[in-house]
C-alpha cells in the first residue's frame, strides 16, 4: 500500500491515506458516454442522409447549422419531416459556430459555447434521447472542431462525448467511395 506523506504545520511528517477521488484520477474513464454522429450536409447525398437517419438508433437530431436546408439531391424539407416522424426522432435547431478557431482564446470560447448548447439540449432530452445524438454540420472540417470542443479531461465533465463522422464521410476521406 502506498501512502502520501504530507508535512504538517509543525514540521514533522505524518502519514495519511488520501482518498482516491480527491487526488488521483481513475485508470479508466467511467463516465456515461454520449454518442455523437456527425453528418456534413454539404458533403453527402440525400439518400445517404435518409439512410443514416432511418438506420440509426439515435432519437435526437441537433442541427448546428445557422441556415438549415435539406435541398440535397433526392431529398427536400417535407421528406425530411416525414422521415423524422417515421423514426420517432426529435429535431432541434441550435446554431453553433464551428469554424476553425483563429487562436487559443477563440478555441476556448468555441469550446464553452459548444458544451453549453449540447449539454443543455441533451440534458433536456432526457434518458430516452440523451445517450446519442446526430449533429448536422455544414462540412467535414466542422466535425473536427466539434470533436475538439467536446474532448475534455477525465473527471472534469459529467459525461464523455464520442464524436464520429458518418461512415460514408469517413470512407470518402480515406479515398474510398461508399455510395
Amino acid at each position: 500500500m502506498l501512502r502520501l506523506v504530507e508535512p504538517s504545520s509543525c514540521g514533522e511528517e505524518i502519514f495519511s491515506v488520501v482518498p482516491p477521488a480527491s487526488r488521483q484520477l481513475s485508470l479508466f474513464d467511467l463516465r456515461p458516454r454520449h454518442s455523437v454522429l456527425c453528418l456534413p450536409m454539404a458533403d453527402i447525398h440525400g439518400a445517404t442522409f435518409a439512410r443514416a437517419i432511418s438506420q440509426s438508433r439515435h432519437k435526437l437530431v441537433l442541427d448546428a447549422r445557422t441556415y438549415p436546408y435539406f435541398d440535397l439531391p433526392g431529398l427536400n424539407r417535407s421528406m425530411v419531416s416525414r422521415l423524422f416522424e417515421d423514426v420517432d426522432c426529435a429535431y432541434v435547431q441550435a446554431p453553433l459556430d464551428l469554424r476553425p478557431p483563429r487562436d487559443q482564446a477563440a478555441r476556448w470560447q468555441r469550446r464553452q459555447a459548444v458544451r453549453e448548447v449540447l449539454t443543455g439540449i441533451v440534458g433536456r432530452a432526457g434518458p430516452r434521447n440523451g445517450s446519442s445524438v446526430i449533429v448536422l454540420v455544414n462540412s467535414s472540417p466542422e466535425i473536427d472542431v466539434l470533436d475538439e470542443a467536446l474532448r475534455g479531461l477525465v473527471g472534469h465533465e459529467e459525461h464523455a462525448w464520442d464524436v464520429q463522422p458518418h461512415e460514408a464521410v469517413a470512407s470518402v476521406s480515406n479515398g474510398l467511395t461508399a455510395w
